[in-house]
């Protein structure tokens, strides 16, 4: 009845990591299916669970988070509510989703990929948190290869995905997704390929069992 959080980068092939690993252990993968199921078991509308993720968020500077988003913060007033109100509605968002987390980890043999698993399920027993990373050149390889973006594009992307992780983490939880504090294991994709780490993961899964 274990739970694994999987936290990675961008371009670090992550997903096929936890793809592998829910296929290798039959586990089930958190996703919205998922938490609509769990939502019905709780007594709570469906629709009424918004799913968010690190993927989905975007990244504010200083002025944005104050004025909304504008090209100078002298645009209209009501759209700084307006930005207010999005802000707001996702951090309530993130709060359904780690109920959902909460309850997953209650039923256990799940996966939880981002969405700030590691921190919501910090310090719970039968939960390995496993961070998968590779060097920023690796991860731009690998965009430009699955997307077909010129170097320059993939280095933005790269970038841009890095960042909201960041932003994401540190906004609704308050930490460093990079603080290896936060984890029981991390892999680097450059020399290890997705099967690979999936291996290690499993022993590491024995292990902590």
């Amino acid at each position: 009845m274990a739970v694994i959080t999987v936290s990675r980068q961008s371009g670090s092939d992550g997903d096929a990591v936890t793809r592998l690993l829910c296929e290798r252990l039959g586990y089930r993968y958190f996703d919205k299916k998922l938490m609509a199921e769990l939502a019905q078991e709780m007594g709570i509308d469906p629709r009424e669970i918004v799913d968010v993720s690190a993927d989905k968020h975007q990244a504010k500077g200083i002025l944005e988070r104050i004025f909304g988003n504008f090209q100078t913060p002298f645009g209209d007033p009501s759209s700084w509510t307006l930005a207010a109100r999005h802000d707001a509605h996702e951090a309530l968002s993130v709060e359904r989703v780690r109920s959902m987390i909460e309850a997953a980890y209650e039923q256990g043999d799940v996966v939880i990929i981002g969405r700030g698993g590691q921190i919501a399920l910090a310090g719970k027993p039968d939960v390995l948190h496993v961070r998968i990373v590779a060097p920023f050149e690796t991860r731009v390889r690998r965009w430009q290869a699955r997307a077909v973006l010129s170097e320059e594009d993939a280095q933005q992307r790269t970038r841009e995905r890095d960042q909201a992780h960041i932003d994401f983490v540190q906004r609704f939880y308050g930490a460093d997704i990079a603080d290896p504090a936060l984890y029981d294991l991390v892999i680097s994709t450059e020399k290890i390929t997705p099967e690979g780490a999936v291996e290690l993961i499993v022993k590491a899964l024995e292990l902590l069992q």
